[in-house]
């Protein structure tokens, strides 16, 4: 009896610890704005998504600019010249970091719908770069495009960011929990070493599952029939970047794990040469 209540322990407090690792990596990546706009920075350097965006950022411009009559005919070869020239200003990478604040505060900020906001991307600082840009060469004034807000899926994704949202804050009381289950389950094991290397054991290989997991989150999303070309290539390249991130801290869950399975080993092999 007491080695299944220590098993069902053990295997308790494993799988809340995998929950607990995932919510504070949200918590650091995802949920707060500055864990955000930096897994999202490194994309402004990306020459591949900066392709895909700059072919697809020509048609945001022109929808989203209201551009007076006289000058329609003319300002479209400008818009297409001023977007493959963008990235080169160098006024683009606080174009860019704007571009993640204002994303994130329509993401997740308390003013959003609560009843279910999709990752919504806000490319009006580069709207606006780029028609500041084709003013400059026509000389005369375009006005601003204020919020251009792009929505990253459908509103059937929106409950992903919500969940998201739940699980960062819930991740304390996970962790809290699985550290109570990981000590109920040494106090009903026979063998306290054997328990604790099981736990570490156990440990590592959600650790290896979690990473695998984040491998296959890029080609998860590359599946997604997402709205425009725009969230495509954001949302495409924005998974990459989470997957690299959760892969990096799933190696140091492994790594703990496997330091523990260790340590209760040797544990056992000292306990039983004192014998």
């Amino acid at each position: 009896m007491r080695t299944i209540a220590s098993f069902v322990f053990g295997l308790l407090a494993v799988l809340l610890a995998s929950a607990a690792f995932c919510g504070a990596w949200l918590t650091t990546n995802v949920v707060s704005e500055s864990g955000f706009a930096a897994l999202g920075e490194p994309l402004a350097e990306d020459e591949a998504f900066q392709r895909e965006l700059a072919s697809a950022l020509s048609a945001q411009v022109t929808d989203s600019v209201d551009v007076p009559a006289p000058l329609a005919g003319v300002v479209g070869p400008l818009i297409t010249s001023a977007v493959e020239q963008v990235q080169s200003l160098p006024q683009y990478p606080q174009a860019w970091n704007d571009t993640l604040h204002r994303s994130y505060a329509l993401t997740f900020s308390d003013t959003a719908d609560s009843s279910g906001t999709p990752l919504t991307l806000d490319v009006g600082p580069l709207v606006d770069l780029v028609t500041g840009k084709v003013g400059g060469d026509l000389s005369v004034e375009l006005p601003a495009a204020g919020q251009v807000p792009v929505e990253i899926g459908s509103a059937g994704h929106a409950e992903l960011v919500r969940n998201a949202e739940r699980a960062a804050e819930a991740w304390p009381m996970a962790a809290v929990a699985a550290a109570v289950a990981a000590l109920l389950a040494l106090l009903a094991a026979r063998r306290r070493s054997t328990t604790f290397a099981l736990l570490g054991l156990g440990t590592a290989l959600a650790g290896g599952v979690l990473w695998l997991a984040a491998g296959m989150l890029p080609g998860q999303v590359s599946a997604q029939q997402l709205g425009s070309p725009v969230a495509s290539a954001f949302a495409e390249a924005f998974a990459g970047q989470a997957a690299a991130s959760l892969q990096t801290w799933t190696i140091g869950l492994m790594l703990g794990g496997a330091a523990a399975c260790v340590a209760g080993l040797l544990a056992r092999v000292l306990r039983g040469s004192r014998r």
